[in-house]
This record gives C-alpha cells, sequence and structure tokens, in this order.
C-alpha cells in the first residue's frame, strides 16, 4: 500500500508538472489573415516559444522561450506594430505565468507571476532592467484568486487587426499575420489609407500640437483634436463629414487621454498608437 501511494504521488506531481510548464491551448490561423513579419527566438538548440501575451494597454508583445535547461526561462518584449525587441532577461525561474502577468499604466514595469500556484511576483523596470521581488499588493492587479490556464501561443492585437502566434514547424520563431484588407507589402509600410488600413504613431510633440489645436498630417491623414467632441454626459458626438469633405481624423479627449496613457486603438481600420521610442528619448533629455 505504502509503495502505491508513494507511486500515485508521483503520477499526480507528474501531470501537475506537465500542466504547469506549459500545457498549450489549440488554435486554427483564421481565414482573412496575411503573412506581414517573422521573430526569430533566442538562437540555441531547444528554444521554443513557451508562452505570448499581448499587454492590455495595445503597446507590447510578450514572449516567453525554453532555456537551455529548465531551471530558468528567456522574457522577451518586443514593440507592437513595429516588432522591435525592446527587452530581453533571462530569469532563473523555470516558469513565468504570462497569463497572470500585466505591465502597470504608464508602461514603465512589468509584473511576472513565477509561481503556477500562488501570487508570487517580481517587478521588472523595463528602462533599468533593475528586477525586485514583490508581494501581490504591489502590483496594480492586487492580490486576486489564482485560476491556472491553459498557456496560450497565439494572441490578437487591438480591433484583431493582428494575429501572432507560434510558428508550428519552427516553434522558436513568433509569425505575425495581418487582416489581408490591412496588408501593406514591406516597400510601402510608411503609407496609411483610410480604406486599407495601417498604423499612425503620435510623438509627445504631436500631442501638444494637436491639444494647441494645430492640425497635423500622418501618413497622407490629417488628424486633428476637437476639444468639444463630448457631450455634457462624456459620450462622444458623432462626426459628421459630407462627402466632398478630405477624409481626417478626428480626436476626442478621450482619445488623447489614451495617448497619453500610452493606450493604442483602432479608428476605423486605422491603429493610433504613442511613438514610445520618441516618448522614451524625450523623456531622457528632459
Amino acid at each position: 500500500m505504502k509503495k502505491l501511494a508513494i507511486l500515485s504521488a508521483l503520477i499526480l506531481g507528474c501531470i501537475q508538472f506537465t500542466f504547469a510548464q506549459g500545457s498549450i491551448m489549440p488554435f486554427e490561423i483564421p481565414a482573412g489573415y496575411r503573412f506581414q513579419h517573422r521573430i526569430k527566438g533566442p538562437d540555441f538548440k531547444h528554444s521554443e516559444v513557451l508562452e505570448l501575451a499581448v499587454d492590455e494597454y495595445g503597446n507590447y508583445l510578450v514572449a516567453t522561450f525554453r532555456g537551455e535547461k529548465a531551471s530558468f526561462v528567456y522574457l522577451y518584449i518586443y514593440n507592437l506594430y513595429t516588432w522591435d525587441e525592446k527587452y530581453k532577461i533571462k530569469l532563473n525561474d523555470n516558469r513565468c505565468e504570462l497569463y497572470n502577468s500585466f505591465f502597470d499604466e504608464d508602461g514603465q514595469y512589468f509584473y511576472v507571476n513565477y509561481d503556477v500556484f500562488r501570487n508570487k511576483f517580481k517587478k521588472i523596470n523595463l528602462e533599468t532592467s533593475e528586477i525586485e521581488e514583490v508581494p501581490c499588493s504591489a502590483t496594480p492587479k492586487g492580490c486576486r484568486k489564482l485560476e491556472q490556464q491553459l498557456y496560450r501561443v497565439d494572441a490578437y492585437t487591438v480591433g484583431d487587426m493582428y494575429f501572432i502566434f507560434r510558428d508550428d514547424k519552427y516553434r522558436n520563431f513568433i509569425k505575425i499575420f495581418v487582416k489581408k484588407e490591412l496588408y501593406v507589402p514591406k516597400d510601402q509600410e510608411e503609407k496609411t489609407d483610410p480604406e486599407t488600413g495601417g498604423l499612425i504613431m503620435l510623438t509627445p510633440q504631436d500631442l501638444r500640437d494637436l491639444e494647441a489645436g494645430q492640425e497635423i498630417v500622418k501618413g497622407d491623414i490629417p488628424l486633428f483634436y476637437d476639444p468639444n467632441s463630448l457631450d455634457s454626459a462624456g459620450n462622444v458626438k458623432p462626426y459628421e463629414r459630407d462627402e466632398f469633405s478630405i477624409y481626417k481624423i478626428r480626436l476626442t479627449p478621450i482619445d488623447l487621454g489614451k495617448l497619453k496613457k500610452k493606450i493604442s486603438f483602432a479608428y476605423g481600420k486605422i491603429v493610433i498608437k504613442l511613438d514610445l521610442d520618441a516618448f522614451e528619448e524625450e523623456a531622457k533629455n528632459k
């Protein structure tokens, strides 16, 4: 009986370990998307994507990769839409639970949960790379009841415009697909069109110019700020444009508020986002 009990405990432990190490949620590439970009993970033999997550504020893509040994994991953070690598680190933990990890509102810190059964967090400063352990009460979400989830290796950006997933064949690669109507060839990536979509990135100076009443042009599309675009209840008033007027993007106080908080959003088929590189460069020079 004693041997049977030990064997049962070992089997249960193996099941829990397997689940915790990253059972993968199955998925299919959705119809209507076209290949746009590919990201390669760490350059060693057994590297593979363990989990993917998109920042709830629409700024970053986060990926974890298997380390050379089971005792650690690689954490990578990329800027959404430009897909530039912003941050990478090898953590001396055998896990990162991205489904229970999150950024702060300003995008300066990433709080990574590194225990599948407990609220144990490390706070990563994305500017200085400093890491410190913090209690769950010090995180933006506080202490929440943990719910184990299957690791996901697929994710959507705001408005489902981009679909991101781990390559089934080459598991160290992340593939990025975009909706077919938004696809832009590599040599035309700077072009943005209301009908086909695209990306508009606004700098902090652009936001100041807009608030000052200036109209700016991005990708041949004029943008203007309308401080009177909300009614007394705080709801957005309809923006009416006749068929003979030039297409313009109207930004409301709600829109500018999102951009100041580094929150991207979809305007029709166009994604509007704060230029994080310009923001960080300006912050350094202050």
